[in-house]
Order: structure tokens, then sequence, then C-alpha cells
């Protein structure tokens, strides 16, 4: 990318997500001129369902695995690994399901096929997209968080068909540099401020209070996903970006095209 394709340059944006997503979406930034701030408001851990055993003993009787992000793939792993060879003989007979790109990818990590994926990537187009195909399910399982909403579950039991919840990870508000995010906001220093779940958002807002709060309307808010965006709209802020497609590579393009569209209409050369 050269001098003349950088419509986020001289940009500071804000970056809620830590980790591997945190640091590429860092760089995309800095590539496209832009100066990133990597302040993590999100992490997981490692959750005990008191129903576990439950799971684990009887996974050879569910029809279908379904999952709704990369995370509840990881942790559904951690908590199989010790019986991967007894999980991986009955597999076969169980069919895969996603909601997302991602998660597809982090499913295709342990060598298992997906069977089905919605074209939009919510819950509720999963369950309304589902049911409009040849498939059929009996009993599902869904390892997800303990924040994962509960509507894939009851879109299979409206209809019968028996859905366990089991919760293999735990969202959690992470020791972050609350001073520092304080002061980048009061000093108006952000330009950008990107939120990839309700949960960035609520932690975001816990830091930010009166008189922080009003800076935050001075802000491109920018978020994945129709809930997230119903969460930070619900508290009286717009946001301007939100990609069809509920990645962070989409988020990015989405961030990139709309300051491009931006400078354009300045009338500035790029």
């Amino acid at each position: 990318m050269n001098l003349r394709q950088k419509p986020l340059r001289g940009q500071h944006v804000l970056i809620t997500r830590g980790g591997e997503q945190g640091e590429k979406f860092c760089m995309d930034v800095a590539s496209a001129g832009g100066i990133p701030h990597m302040i993590p408001l999100i992490d997981f851990r490692h959750f005990t369902d008191p129903n576990q055993s439950h799971y684990l003993q009887h996974l050879s009787e569910y029809d279908w695995i379904i999952f709704t992000s990369k995370n509840g793939v990881y942790y559904f792993f951690e908590q199989v690994k010790n019986q991967l060879d007894e999980f991986h003989s009955f597999s076969q007979s169980i069919q895969f399901a996603v909601v997302g790109e991602k998660t597809k990818e982090a499913l295709d990590r342990y060598h298992i096929d997906s069977c089905f994926m919605p074209h939009v990537f919510t819950a509720e187009d999963f369950v309304r997209e589902f049911f409009q195909t040849k498939y059929s399910a009996k009993k599902v399982l869904i390892p997800k968080g303990n924040l994962a909403r509960k509507t894939i579950a009851e879109g299979f039991r409206s209809r019968g068909i028996l859905a366990d919840e089991w919760i293999v990870y735990e969202t959690f508000f992470p020791v972050v540099q609350s001073d520092q995010l304080l002061k980048l906001l009061v000093e108006d220093t952000l330009d950008i401020a990107t939120f990839t779940s309700p949960s960035t958002f609520n932690h975001f807002m816990k830091i930010v209070k009166k008189p922080a709060s009003e800076h935050v309307h001075r802000l491109t808010l920018a978020a994945i996903g129709t809930v997230t965006k119903q969460v930070i709209e619900n508290k009286g802020y717009h946001v301007q970006i939100c990609p069809e497609k509920f990645t962070m590579d989409e988020l990015f393009q989405e961030i990139y095209n709309f300051f491009q569209k931006e400078q354009r209409n300045d009338g500035h050369e790029f």
C-alpha cells in the first residue's frame, strides 16, 4: 500500500480486542496510515460447567454439534482432549455446524468438516437457514461461552428438538490500562473506537464515566454485529460502521472504505 492509498492516515484507532486478532488489526490499521491503540477490554478462560461430565459421557448421542465462535471450538477441544481418540471414533456419526467463517477455520484445524454455515453470521439467520435445508436433527449440543445468547438452542427447542448448551468458556474483564484509555479520551486523541462484541463496549463504559463519556460522542464508532450495534445505540451513541459479515477483517475493510469515501467527499487526493 503506497501513500496514495492510506485513507486512515493520521487517524488514531482504539482496538478493544487483544491476542492474535488484535495484533493483526493493529497491523492493518498501521498499513492504512492509522495509529493503533490496542487496549484489550475482553478476555476468555476455561469454565467448568456443572454438567460437564454428563456432556462428556454422552457425546456420541448427539447428531449435531453447533459452534457459535472460534473460542467455543478451542475450549470444547480442550475439554475433550483426554478422550480425543474416542471422540474421533464416533465423530463420523455427528454432523457439525458453525455460525461463521472464523469458526469454520477453527474447526478445520481439528480436521473436522462443517456441514452447515449460514450465509449471514447471526444466530437468528442460523436457525432460519438451517430449517430451510434438507437437514434434520434430534439432539444437538452447543458448546458456548457464558454470555452467548440462547437463540439457537431456543430455535431448536421450539421445534421439539433437544438442545443442550454446554458452557465451555467464560468471558471476563481483564486488567486494563484504564488510566491510559481515559487519557486518550479526555485529550481527544482517539478518532475511531472499535467494538467486537457487546462485552467490549460494556467493559469500555465501566471505565468511561462522566466527563469522559461526552468525548465518546466525538468518535467514529465501529462495531461487529447487529447485537453489538444495538447495545451501543441503546446507550445513546451512534454506530457509523458495521460490516455485513461479522469478522474483524471485514470490520477493518469497512473502516478503510468509510474513510476512503470521506476523503473523496472532502476532495482530498490520496
